[in-house]
């Protein structure tokens, strides 16, 4: 058995202009800062074995944030990026058309097979552990997904976690 933290990031300067992060950076915005110190208290009573995070900055800069000055075991992993939006990273969400994605915007499909990949490592490699996995809005929506048998093409049925949000699954 697992006992699965799955967090959100804290806002960014991209989520306010409403850009396609996908693999950028990104920047903690005042808010978003609060916001992962907001984590960090809901996690404050936890105990946690191990953290498993995305690498992109504005995760780890957020999962810094949340632990403080705890010292737990960290990796990070590209598997747990966001959604790869491909030629529209960095655009506007307003300037496309979201019904007619480029060809390399990787689809909710791939999404959600990645999303599956790792809770294949998570199960094996975290195996009676407490974990923390600190990610991305679309990625945790596959994640969650995959952990409650809800396809891929109905992912979107699953309410996008708010930044700094966190939900506890039980893995058996």
């Amino acid at each position: 058995m697992i006992t699965l933290y799955l967090a959100r990031h804290g806002q960014t300067e991209e989520n306010l202009k409403r850009i396609f992060q996908g693999h950028l950076p990104g920047v903690l915005t005042e808010e978003g800062k609060r916001q992962a110190a907001e984590l960090g208290e809901t996690l404050e009573g936890i105990e946690l074995d191990a953290v498993v995070s995305s690498d992109l900055q504005r995760v780890v800069d957020t999962v810094r944030i949340a632990l403080g000055g705890r010292s737990i075991p960290w990796t990070t992993t590209p598997l747990l990026r966001e959604i790869d939006w491909g030629s529209w990273t960095g655009l506007y969400l307003k300037t496309v058309d979201r019904n007619n994605p480029p060809a390399d915007v990787e689809t909710w499909e791939m999404l959600y097979r990645r999303a599956g990949t790792f809770v294949g490592c998570l199960r094996r490699d975290y195996e009676g552990k407490r974990v923390l996995v600190a990610a991305h809005g679309q990625i945790n929506r596959a994640i969650q997904a995959w952990l409650e048998n809800v396809p891929a093409e109905n992912m979107n049925a699953i309410p996008l976690m708010r930044n700094g949000e966190v939900r506890e699954f039980i893995i058996d």
